[in-house]
């Protein structure tokens, strides 16, 4: 029996991606394991496996498509075996949010001629047509390259200012600020203890660790320590969460990121320093995956490496809440030797007020700074 391939769901907040390319052909044979398509989503561009052995039999969704998550895209099957349940085929003018493979769209009849006036129609293909709708762009502003001028889905595409990442992360955080009503408190660290720590590491033939490894590890700590912080909120309930996992911010060219790193309270600061690097050269590569983008309970975004000394970032919702990191600064602050020259940084942490109030989150974000002033128990 046929098989159906489904846009997959990477993310509990992820509502549709883009076929970027197929790999394979109509008619090709396919093993289960085997790349067969790029996909992109909110998170991440990734390679897209089958999972089953057989012949590429459909293509429903072509390159560019944008599909909800878990529509079907393909059917894999036996040579000459017919989908058991195919989609219905698009009538000639394909509203917003249907699209399917250019390639097998049936010769349109030509257009008809525009009447005398300032008015026009436009040739455009059906794929084209519903991908400008869901970006707002007129078509008639759009040069098509297609036969007689007729605008392609490739125009479109190149017309619009923002990609697939950046319109699904627009919608996120869009939808952080107006629906979630977040309160940012901020307080300082004196890191100059940490930081000497840091160095002895490194001095005894460590791998390099960053600030940010240490301020993983003490998230990670404190995250187990107060679990209401711990957890998402899904359809308006707090939903605390067993693993400890903490996303990272990174920014790429076009976008940004939030890989995850899993179980951050059960790993020494080298090892998160690993896989922190590892994660980071996935996601500047374009190598990153799913799972690498999945099951994240917190946050961590640090714009201190830009001057940045204080900021508001956005929750990164489903999660409760998410905690920025400033620039580190040299303060001269009175000391019990006297007035001393000291390492100063800004932890600004986000929460949402629904469901976290002013008191446990300043409890939560002082053991963060606590842990990070100790010093001694991150050097683990």
């Amino acid at each position: 029996m046929a098989q159906n391939v489904i846009m997959p769901k990477t993310g509990m907040a992820m509502e549709e991606g883009t076929v970027v390319q197929w790999l394979k052909k109509v008619g090709d044979l396919v093993t289960r394991g085997e790349v067969i398509a790029v996909i992109e989503t909110d998170k991440v561009t990734m390679d897209l496996e089958s999972e089953y052995d057989g012949t590429l039999l459909e293509i429903v969704h072509g390159d560019g498509d944008v599909v909800a998550a878990t529509s079907t895209i393909a059917w894999i099957g036996q040579p000459g075996e017919t989908p058991a349940a195919p989609p219905p085929a698009l009538p000639p003018a394909a509203p917003a949010g249907t699209s399917r493979t250019e390639a097998a769209t049936p010769a349109a009849p030509p257009p008809p001629q525009a009447p005398a006036g300032p008015f026009r129609t436009v040739a455009a293909t059906p794929a084209a047509r519903a991908h400008a709708a869901r970006l707002g762009i007129g078509i008639s502003t759009v040069a098509g390259t297609g036969p007689d001028g007729a605008v392609c889905l490739r125009d479109v595409q190149g017309f619009s200012p923002m990609s697939a990442m950046r319109k699904a992360i627009a919608d996120k955080m869009r939808h952080s600020h107006e629906q979630v009503p977040a309160v940012t408190i901020i307080t300082r660290a004196d890191v100059t203890d940490l930081a000497e720590a840091r160095r002895k590491m490194e001095f005894q033939g460590a791998q390099r660790v960053s600030f940010t490894d240490f301020i993983l590890r003490a998230a990670g700590t404190a995250l187990r320590e107060h679990p209401l912080i711990n957890s998402l909120v899904v359809d308006g309930r707090t939903t605390p969460c067993e693993e400890v996992n903490v996303g990272i911010a990174v920014a790429l060219q076009d976008g940004l990121v939030v890989p995850v790193i899993h179980g951050v309270d059960r790993l020494t600061v080298r090892q998160i320093a690993d896989a922190r690097r590892e994660l980071l050269e996935r996601a500047r590569s374009g190598k990153l995956q799913a799972a690498d983008c999945t099951g994240g309970t917190f946050t961590v975004t640090n714009l201190g490496m830009y001057g940045v000394t204080e900021f508001t970032p956005l929750i990164n919702i489903p999660e409760s809440a998410i905690l920025g990191i400033g620039a580190i600064e040299e303060t001269l602050r009175m000391r019990p030797a006297g007035i001393e020259q000291r390492k100063i940084m800004s932890l600004c942490l986000t929460h949402d007020h629904r469901h976290i109030d002013g008191a446990p989150a300043a409890v939560f974000l002082g053991r963060i700074r606590g842990l990070l002033e100790s010093a001694g128990p991150l050097d683990a």
